[in-house]
């Protein structure tokens, strides 16, 4: 713009149509982007680092804009008929020409516009310019002490612009945002101006002059003007001053030059001139406040009250001076009233406030939230722990509990009739808090109104508001750690049983419940949550309740109407969140009478068992379709929580019913998840018990039959839920119980029986796919495939988890040879089929059902294993699906068995030979999909790769080093580094196997291995030397910002592995010229460190000198060694200060 405005500098002008346009909505997002770096470029440097010079051109540039932002703060409401707004200050002037605007016919709306457009430029100055301040004002207070001086000033006088006491506070929100601001930056100044006799001298003569400002305000003359310096000291509004004094702790805190003790000293050191701290001072100042608005007189004695509240809220929260004990002391501007400030905060949170006449709603609540969190913030304030004024102070506030104070409960009474929730939420936190902290005196209930807390508690934990109930959870986990023998006798067994009633309603579904995509009442999380939380409450009623507990709650399952059913399910929530406690007593029981010993808990545990059994006979013998969806789910996991009770009181036969009423508990959708975990854990612990009485004396082969049916119905269930989790949980349980078993023939027989309905599907689900795919048109057809796809999948998994969890041998079979016989033909038609060889998740599932029978089974898969990896390799240049690549690996693991390697008619040169032709296939096949698609691209695929090459080195070594594309492939692993691009997996996987491999030396390998890699350590010298020094650079480049901090560990292992080796070969123990090239390179590297100007050649020779140092140490100074690189990257990323690499040297 053109425009010549006077009174205002070229860069003045600059930065402020720079804010117009950052802050205007009709600004585009590239001029809105660029307005702002700029802005926060000029505002951020030079400077802000302690090598940089100062640059007071833009502070003196910030002390003219705030000059001339405040120069006129009031404007007329009327309009003018000349070109612009009338009465306006010089950026409402900038705003206006350069506003698309400023060519419309003048108005009140368009000066209005203008002045929004001003205000928030100004706002977002005023904001960059505390910023600066926070960074750079205490340097420039040492280095340009009257330019400090003269910031101040001008803040000041802004601040003033405001109105001085006669204008009590602002009228409309845009120039309140603007005080707010102002103040805050005000604030900011004060608590870094000092001096060298007073570390607080800004922030005390702040505090006298808020105090003179409102001692002036209600016409009192409160003897302070001497302390204070008339030169720089003004009287503020009482809205000012109350800001201020709120502001003054969180700006404190935020000084990062100073440690957390001398921040506190800030605030509590005493202040020569008045031999006060900051915070007598500040209470003495909100004493004289409270005292002269509390009683009201209209919505500015109200308004000031609240800040006043506020104000005292934030020091409470900040300043450990500030303790309830505190709060009963009468300060010296109250001290003709003899009101201490607890006494004026009890009687606003008593029905005394009541009959108060407030200005509005707002204020009323406002006021009961600003008193119970200043209550609050001073009873988590535990340095006048045990000292006779708190305790004093706590039962004054115990004791005002009961009528006619109704301390807490008149302003509950109040929130609750008015629905002001926040203030509800406040009350229950200042109950909670009281209770909790002073828990060992109130659990006597000695001094008055303790019962009378419990039960305001009680009545808040059953609170449907979240957060009003939330925190009293905490209450009853503190009376748990108080021993019931110095409990009053009410605050046992009375209050606990009443609590898990009054818990278990709580945490109840809302009746009209249908799923959370519908529920209107509550979120989802808030109700975990409480639940979560509720759960150790619930722990700790057990046990003191015992039985009694399992009992009350079983009545509420069998008792209570069906109609009820959100009842039902609270209770047998309660019920599963003590299972492992109880299941605990009962396996105690069981054990003490299997030893002969009598234990004094046995009746306890017995009744426990008893009434457990009855409960889920109970559950049983009613059918499942006549249960609410939710309270099916909340039995299925009743059970399964249970598990072990039933395996050690139950018979065999109850079990077999237990499991035929999960399985038909399946079918229901909200259910099956539930059905299927407790379905698993009821197998795995009845295993033991169905073997025993299937193997006893007088057992005949039914026994098996009966174990044979459930397990395969059970399966069926499972496989018709078309729910994967479900199906393998239930393949896992089935798999447990049928290696329990001692007959190896019923075992087969049996484990043949539960894989069958699995491999019937496979064979159908083939069949389907084959039958579809040649309709290629049809999206009925092509609907039908993707459901037998999924099908075969599923069912794959299953077959992956029975077999997984049967590797035993009973007598001297296998127990999976009659599966693998009847398994074998599926797999290979699935292998030879098209469609499925397409389908990246079907071969996936297939070759870990193959490496699950490698695992298993090597012996008998040892002479297919040809034909097998003939196929993985096949498939593997069709898909290149990393699932292949992890068969590889687990092929390689398993080959280190001699067992296999003669099972597959082979020797040690023959499988030496085979795995080098099959390593170097798999390298030539993998480099040419890499360099088609691109490092970043495949991940994957170099993930599962480099970990095939990892396995080579563990279990395969001299087919690793034989192998002719070893070069190529070291070569890889080193490109990875970076061509990854920081993705984690597959970076990590590279560093992993070049880490040992340079390393391998410091591995744990047989000694066999050890000779083999001995033999070619001249081959891996030469690698490194090759490449050392890229792997060097791509070490510190990632640490020091081009990886992500969790790949920090693994690089910085790969760097040590590169030096202990080189050092380790070095005759005189000492690192090489090499070796100082390739870490002086790289921290010199200007194109590896632009990510951190934070690394200055300084810093790189230190590092350096580190490492080496403890490279020297050997391999016990690598998690040393860890750490420094570490943070040299925290330094790097300017976490951390080059003076914690001072602790290594």
């Amino acid at each position: 713009m053109t425009d010549n405005i006077a009174g205002i500098g070229a860069l003045e002008r600059q930065v402020i149509e720079a804010a117009l346009i950052t802050t205007r909505p009709f600004s585009s997002s590239e001029e809105r982007s660029k307005a702002s770096s700029s802005l926060e470029q000029w505002t951020s440097s030079p400077g802000s680092t302690a090598a940089s010079p100062l640059d007071t051109s833009c502070w003196e540039a910030y002390i003219n804009i705030i000059r001339i932002s405040f120069a006129t703060s009031h404007h007329s409401s009327t309009s003018t008929h000349s070109n612009e707004p009338s009465e306006t200050n010089i950026i409402e002037k900038i705003a206006y020409v350069t506003s698309p605007s400023s060519k419309q016919p003048p108005s009140a709306n368009l000066e209005q516009q203008i002045q929004r457009e001003a205000n928030g430029a100004k706002l977002l100055l005023l904001t960059l310019f505390c910023s600066k301040i926070r960074r750079e004002y205490i340097r420039l207070l040492r280095e340009h002490v009257n330019l400090a001086r003269c910031v101040f000033e001008e803040l000041l006088t802004a601040l003033l612009s405001f109105g001085d006491g006669s204008q009590q506070q602002p009228n409309d929100n845009d120039t309140a945002t603007l005080m707010r601001a102002c103040c805050t930056a005000v604030a900011a100044v004060a608590v870094r101006s000092s001096s060298q006799q007073c570390l607080n001298e800004g922030v005390m003569k702040m505090i006298l002059n808020c105090k003179t400002s409102i001692a002036l305000s209600l016409g009192i003359n409160n003897g302070t003007n001497h302390v204070v310096d008339n030169n720089t000291i003004r009287p503020f509004s009482p809205t000012v001053s109350l800001i201020l004094l709120a502001d003054l702790p969180g700006e404190a805190q935020s000084r990062n030059d100073l440690p957390t003790a001398d921040i506190e000293a800030l605030l509590q050191m005493p202040f020569d001139a008045t031999n006060m701290s900051a915070a007598d001072a500040m209470l003495d100042t909100l004493q004289l406040s409270i005292g002269g608005f509390i009683n009201g007189g209209g919505e500015m004695q109200d308004s000031l009250l609240c800040l006043t509240l506020k104000s005292l809220r934030k020091w409470a929260e900040t300043c450990k001076s500030i303790t309830i004990s505190r709060l009963m002391e009468t300060s010296p501007s109250n001290s003709t009233t003899g009101n201490s400030f607890l006494s004026q905060l009890v009687a606003l949170l008593s029905s005394q406030s009541e009959q108060r006449q407030w200005s509005t709603a707002h204020h009323a609540e406002d006021v009961i939230i600003q008193s119970a969190n200043v209550l609050t913030a001073c009873l988590d304030n535990t340095s006048d722990f045990c000292t006779q004024s708190r305790r004093s102070a706590v039962s004054s506030m115990l004791s005002s509990i009961q009528a006619p104070v109704e301390f807490l409960v008149a302003p509950l009474r109040n929130s609750e009739m008015h629905l002001w929730e926040d203030a509800t939420v406040a009350l229950s936190n200042l109950a909670s808090t009281l209770a909790r902290e002073e828990m060992e005196d109130i659990s006597t209930c000695q001094l008055q109104g303790s019962f009378d807390l419990i039960q305001l508690l009680l009545e808040l934990q059953a609170h449907p508001v979240h957060n009003v109930a939330l925190p009293v959870l905490e209450v009853w986990l503190a009376l748990q750690d108080i021993p019931t023998s110095d409990r009053h006798p009410s605050l046992a067994t009375p209050l606990y049983m009443q609590l898990v009633e009054v818990i278990l309603n709580r945490i109840a579904f809302p009746p009209t419940f249908v799923s959370w995509e519908e529920e209107l009442e509550i979120e989802s999380s808030d109700f975990d949550e409480m639940r979560r939380m509720a759960t150790d409450v619930l722990i700790g009623a057990y046990y003191l309740l015992r039985s009694a507990y399992l009992e009350t709650l079983a009545n509420v399952v069998t008792a209570t109407s069906s109609d009820d059913w959100e009842i039902i399910e609270a209770a047998l929530f309660c019920l599963c969140a003590a299972s492992r406690e109880a299941c605990a007593r009962v396996k105690s029981v069981a054990n003490a009478v299997s030893s002969g010993r009598d234990s004094p808990v046995s009746s306890d545990g017995n009744s426990t068992a008893l009434g457990l059994t009855q409960l889920v006979g109970s559950i049983c013998s009613s059918p499942a379709s006549s249960r609410h969806h939710l309270v099916l789910s909340g039995m299925c996991t009743f059970i399964g929580s249970f598990s072990t009770v039933w395996a050690s009181s139950c018979p065999p036969q109850s079990v077999l019913e237990i499991l035929a009423y999960l399985a038909s508990t399946i079918p229901t959708h909200a259910a099956t998840e539930a059905a299927g975990k407790g379905m698993r854990l009821v197998l795995i612990s009845v295993g033991p018990k169905l073997s025993k009485a299937a193997a006893s004396p007088g057992a005949d082969l039914s026994s098996y039959n009966f174990i044979s049916t459930a397990l395969t119905q059970s399966m069926e269930a499972a496989l018709s839920s078309c729910n994967a989790t479900v199906m393998e949980n239930v393949a896992e349980g089935c798999a447990r119980v049928c290696v329990q078993l001692k007959d190896s023939s019923q075992t087969k027989t049996i484990l043949t029986s539960v894989a069958m309905p699995s491999l019937h599907r496979c064979r159908s689900s083939l069949d389907a796919i084959s039958a579809s795919s040649s309709d290629t048109s049809s999206g009925h057809a092509a609907s039908q495939v993707e459901s037998a796809t999924q099908t075969l999948i599923s069912c794959l998994g299953v077959l992956k988890q029975l077999i997984r969890f049967c590797d035993a041998t009973i007598g001297e079979t296998h127990v999976l040879t009659d599966v693998l016989t009847a398994v074998w033909p599926v797999l290979k038609d699935i292998s030879t089929n098209s469609n499925c060889r397409r389908n990246e998740d079907v071969l996936s599932r297939l070759f870990d059902v193959h490496s699950q029978l490698l695992n298993a089974v090597p012996t008998l898969i040892g002479p297919h294993f040809k034909d097998i990896i003939s196929f993985i390799v096949q498939a593997y240049e069709e898909t290149f699906c990393a699932s292949a690549l992890d068969y590889v690996s687990a092929a390689v693991e398993s080959f280190d068995s001699e067992q296999i390697v003669v099972a597959a008619g082979l020797d040690e040169q023959g499988k030496s030979a085979l795995f080098t032709q099959l390593l170097s296939h798999i390298y030539q096949r993998t480099f040419a999909y890499v360099q088609t698609k691109g490092p970043s691209e495949c991940t994957q695929v170099i993930k599962a790769f480099f970990e095939v090459t990892q396995r080579y080195l563990l279990f395969c070594s001299e087919a690793l080093c034989q192998c002719p594309e070893l070069p190529s492939l070291f070569s890889l692993g080193t490109a990875c580094l970076t061509e990854c691009q920081g993705e984690i997996d597959s970076t990590r996987s590279a560093l992993v196997f070049l880490t040992q491999f340079i390393g391998w030396k410091s591995i744990h390998l047989p000694a066999t291995k050890v000779r083999v890699l001995r033999n070619y350590s001249s081959t891996i010298d030469n690698l490194l030397l090759q490449h050392g020094e890229t792997i060097t650079k791509s070490c510190i480049g990632g640490i020091s910002g081009g990886a992500p901090q969790i790949l920090w560990p693994s690089l910085s292992e790969c760097l040590f592995a590169i030096m202990l080796h080189i050092i380790s070969e070095s005759p005189s123990g000492e690192p090489n010229a090499v070796l100082e090239s390739w870490l002086r390179s790289a921290m010199t590297d200007n194109s590896l460190l632009n990510n951190s100007q934070n690394i200055t050649s300084e810093i790189g020779t230190s590092t350096i000198q580190i490492l080496c140092d403890l490279a020297r140490q050997g391999l016990k100074s690598k998690p040393k060694a860890k750490m420094v690189m570490i943070d040299f990257g925290k330094i790097a990323k300017g976490e951390t200060t080059p003076e914690a690499l001072q602790a290594y040297l």
